[in-house]
Formats: C-alpha cells, structure tokens, sequence
C-alpha cells in the first residue's frame, strides 16, 4: 500500500502556510505589500512559496496528530508499504518535517508554479505512483474529497461526523483518527 499522507490539519495541527504568512508580518509588517505583489503575480502558490521559503521553525515546536504517526511509523515498518509526505505547504517545509521523521520515503509540497492541492495534488499521485496504483490518501479538509475521489482508500482525521460521512462518500474510508494533536515526546 502507498500512504499519501496529508501535512497541515492532518498530521499537524497548524497549516504551516497561514503560519508562515502571519510569523512574516507580525516580524515585518511592511511585507504585506511585497505579499499581496507575490499573490498577484503568481497567486496562492508563488505567495506560499516565497514566505515558506523564508520560515523559520522547530519540528519539536509542532504539534502532531500522535494516533497518527504512530499508524504510520506501523505502516512504514511494513516492506510492502511506503509513507510519503503530500502536502500544499512548500517544499522547503515538507522536507524539514517528512526529514524529522525515519518513516517517510519521500515528501512533495507546493513549488513556485504549482500549489499542491486537491487538483493538482491528485494528479502528482497519479504521475508519481501510476494510474492503478493502491494510493490510501490520508487528509482532513474539503478539499481532500478532490483527492479521494481519485484514489482507491483513504483515511481522514477530523472530529466531525458530517465530514466523515462526507469523506464516505468519495472512497473507502478506512479509517478514522480523531482530530487531537500534541507535541511528541523528546
């Protein structure tokens, strides 16, 4: 089984994008403007990439979806399973985060030119691993449903029975992981 796992509200609590949107202007307010010329020129993933590329932070600072990670760290200890990180947060804070972690083969995020959701994070699956492959996509918000409906299981974390049942109707659910997130144990 291929996991594609989901970062912000997923395996993290925070979406680090809006994090690192409002880490940068509280530091520097007069960056907004450079934002708002960011978002013009290029929309959501030319402003993410720019202010993901400039954001600082701990991996420890995090708090994870620790039911999760520990399913994952589970499913990776498997040969015939691969953990991969798919995330719209940039690549520079994909790396950090699917680099903390041993059970992570790889990790994808958003780029200058292309935001990594929904969309455009399914058809990345799709070209990455194949058409046909067995894809458990894992993820928690609406526009996962996008993603779902092109894979052939998921799991979700939410706390949310409308979602879940939501999420029902775009494939399998296979499983369910409340919507609890914490810091990991040093």
């Amino acid at each position: 089984m291929i996991y594609c796992v989901d970062l912000d509200g997923t395996l993290i609590k925070n979406d680090m994008s809006v994090t690192s949107f409002f880490s940068t202007i509280l530091k520097k307010p007069l960056m907004l403007c450079q934002c708002y010329k960011w978002h013009k020129e290029g929309g959501r993933a030319r402003l993410k990439y720019f202010l993901g590329e400039g954001y600082s932070f701990n991996v420890e600072d995090l708090q994870f979806n620790t039911q999760l990670v520990d399913f994952l760290r589970e499913a990776a200890a498997n040969p015939e399973n691969s953990v991969y990180l798919v995330s719209g947060s940039t690549q520079s804070i994909v790396n950090k985060i699917a680099g903390y972690f041993d059970f992570f083969k790889e990790g994808f995020g958003s780029s200058l030119e292309v935001n990594l959701t929904g969309r455009n994070k399914l058809e990345l699956m799709k070209k990455y691993f194949g058409e046909n492959s067995n894809i458990c996509y894992i993820g928690n918000a609406r526009v996962d449903f996008k993603v779902w409906r092109g894979t052939q299981s998921g799991m979700v974390v939410s706390s949310s029975k409308c979602f879940i049942k939501k999420a029902r109707e775009c494939t399998d659910i296979t499983r369910v992981f409340p919507a609890e997130f914490a810091r990991l144990p040093k």
